[in-house]
């Protein structure tokens, strides 16, 4: 049978996560696999669409076109014995066949790889016996279509603030250490909240694991469906909270009660009416630290802030309130592992490219795996070489999976081992140098197109215009001689 387009067609050195037998299990579990033989078949849509969001900043001036794609992924192939490439699919072709793959397939896929990396206990991925997860979300720019916009909608309150493009908002689990993504949930970024995606993932949270999360997640509700899985919880809580302690612990944290919504309000309204309200209030119990953070540097004033900490950690001897402190900048891990996802992955300033809805949450699904890929391989990298995964380049392995994508160097098995041994070697080379203590407001950074936005209420300019020139003299020179020839 003569061979086809895709049939031998892999994710470089990626492909030792992605494997063609899982993408074949996946797609028979979600009712994609092809019954007859097609130029496309449903394996190599699969890896082309995984394909896509690996070179998407590959470009400087946005994401490759749909047949940049796969005429990288067969440029090694078409020279073979046998014709084994013998045109490209259109780009309309490539579209129907990713609509074919449905919504699960992707998302299958995903599940399928999603999960923590770390086996040893590399630097900052355990404390107190316990793995360090943190969860936030972030949002994702999607293309300016009727579809998305209806979809998705907008930031601002009520999704009113139309001047930019409709985004996804994207909540997601990272364990610390890895930047591995244990479990992540999207939707419109209009209509569902980080408290409401957050709920999403109820399950995600196991015993075993300590949950770093930023203030704007503390609840009563929100802590009691984390702490009934078993998971230990160190959250930031706003300092205006009134906490009153039940009793002090040797290291200066005490136990006090986050109350339910009702037993707040009630307690607000004695503090409000001058009484002291008797009993113990409903609500969990929960171990409050307060701290002070001081920033010194050679340039400017030393800088104080004061933060608040509740954990269910209760037993000061497990964790102490300094050490709890100290370890609460592990959360900002997750932000690090958005800015890979989003600006070295998908690329700083670009947004997705699907038009409607239903490719955008594959697309989404298809970025996350690769991400999930990639994290896997530092972890590799970083196992091999007896080194933190955080001073492995999260760029250096995306660009170096690129160029075994490109080269289809995992054709077979022996190759694809001695691939893997070349690129941990070449991490291994380029190694990042320790992290310093550094100083940094937190601002959002502009993007690369300074012009101001368009909203969506202004009137569009008219698309078809005609334009005529007329050559005139100045009035000053009308009276001079004209020259000849």
């Amino acid at each position: 049978m003569e061979p086809q387009f895709g049939d031998r067609i892999r994710l470089g050195v990626l492909t030792e996560e992605i494997t063609p037998e899982v993408v074949y299990e996946v797609l028979e579990l979600t009712g994609r696999a092809e019954r007859c033989r097609r130029l496309l078949p449903a394996r190599a849509v699969v890896y082309f669409v995984l394909a896509l969001c690996l070179f998407s900043s590959s470009a400087s001036t946005g994401p490759p076109g749909y047949r940049v794609v796969p005429r990288t992924l067969t440029e090694k192939l078409r020279h073979l014995p046998g014709g084994l490439v013998q045109r490209l699919p259109t780009s309309s072709a490539l579209t129907r066949a990713r609509q074919r793959l449905g919504d699960k397939s992707f998302q299958a896929l995903f599940e399928r790889r999603c999960s923590a990396q770390v086996t040893p206990a590399p630097p900052g991925a355990f404390a107190f016996g316990l793995r360090l997860v943190a969860r936030d979300g972030t949002a994702l720019d999607v293309p300016d279509t009727s579809e998305n916009a209806g979809a998705f909608g907008f930031t601002g309150r009520d999704g009113t603030n139309k001047s930019g493009n409709p985004q996804v908002r994207l909540m997601a689990l990272l364990e610390c250490g890895t930047h591995a993504i244990i479990d992540a949930a999207f939707d419109s970024i209009a209509r569902f909240s980080e408290h409401k995606l957050t709920r999403r993932l109820p399950a995600s949270p196991r015993p075993g694991i300590l949950l770093l999360a930023d203030r704007n997640f503390a609840g009563h509700e929100l802590w009691g469906l984390i702490e009934a899985t078993g998971c230990n919880i160190a959250w930031r809580i706003k300092k205006n909270l009134v906490l009153p302690p039940l009793w002090v612990l040797p290291d200066g944290s005490y136990v006090s009660v986050m109350p339910t919504p009702a037993e707040s309000q009630c307690l607000g309204n004695a503090r409000f009416h001058g009484r002291t309200p008797t009993g113990l209030p409903q609500g969990h119990l929960v171990r409050i630290i307060d701290c002070t953070v001081t920033v010194r540097s050679q340039d400017v004033p030393p800088h104080t802030e004061k933060f608040r900490l509740a954990t269910s950690l209760l037993d000061h001897r497990q964790a102490s309130a300094r050490q709890l402190a100290q370890l609460y900048h592990q959360r900002w891990e997750i932000e690090n592992g958005f800015a890979e996802l989003k600006n070295r992955l998908r690329g700083a300033g670009f947004i997705l490219r699907s038009k409607t809805p239903e490719l955008i949450c594959r697309e989404i699904y298809a970025l996350l795996t690769v991400y999930q890929a990639l994290s896997a391989l530092k972890v590799h990298a970083a196992e091999q070489g007896e080194v933190d995964p955080d001073r492995i380049s999260f760029t250096t392995t995306v660009q170096l999976a690129r160029c075994t994508t490109a080269g289809q160097t995992a054709a077979n098995p022996q190759d694809l081992c001695a691939v893997r041994l070349e690129v941990v070697q070449e991490l291994h080379n380029d190694l990042l140098p320790s992290r310093r203590d550094r100083r940094c407001q937190q601002l959002k950074k502009p993007p690369r197109n300074t012009f101001q936005a368009k909203r969506r209420d202004e009137p569009r300019p008219p698309s078809r215009v005609s334009y005529s020139l007329k050559v005139t003299r100045n009035p000053a020179y009308l009276s001079a001689p004209v020259k000849t020839s």
